[in-house]
């Protein structure tokens, strides 16, 4: 998966939060692209940025979504990370069409995912982060899905060449 690197281009990183840009690795299962891992960052948690990567099935579901970096509450809204919550699996199997757009808030704003006690802010900052990026896949499937063929292509060229030495 280190291997199959695409750059987030850069007209896409203000919705996913980069300020820097990113990179987008392809996950393979025997060979055949099936994820998009991809780097996002909300602004807006409680207290400061949360870096996220969140993996898209090229069906445009969540493959799965996991924290990397937060200043977050302990106790309250760490809770977005895995180590002290499963909260952050619930977003599994969604995409922008389950639930529809329209529900993905927190409940206490009508929405279909659960808040903290006594933590909403986080918990809609990744949530509404979550929602970019599924947005942002479905602008830019195409172009990625059309790049990892590529370099599957190229490197079952080189693998072939390699065999036939």
């Amino acid at each position: 998966m280190l291997m199959d690197v695409q750059p987030v281009p850069e007209q896409y990183w203000a919705t996913l939060g980069l300020k820097k840009g990113g990179s987008i690795h392809i996950a393979r299962d025997q060979g055949q692209p099936v994820a998009a891992i991809i780097p996002a960052v909300t602004p807006d948690g409680y207290s400061g940025a949360i870096s996220m990567i969140i993996g898209v099935n090229f069906n445009g579901s969540v493959a799965g979504v996991r924290v990397v970096d937060h200043r977050e509450t302990p106790g309250l809204g760490d809770k977005v990370d895995l180590k002290k919550s499963d909260w952050i699996l619930s977003f599994n199997g969604k995409s922008l069409v389950n639930p529809a757009a329209s529900d993905w808030d927190v409940k206490k704003n009508g929405g279909e995912f659960d808040q903290f006690t006594g933590a909403t802010i986080t918990p809609r900052a990744v949530i509404y982060q979550i929602a970019q990026v599924l947005e942002y896949f479905s602008q830019d499937n195409e172009r990625i899905l059309t790049q990892a063929a590529v370099a599957a292509s190229a490197k079952k060229e080189s693998t072939n060449e390699h065999n036939h030495e």
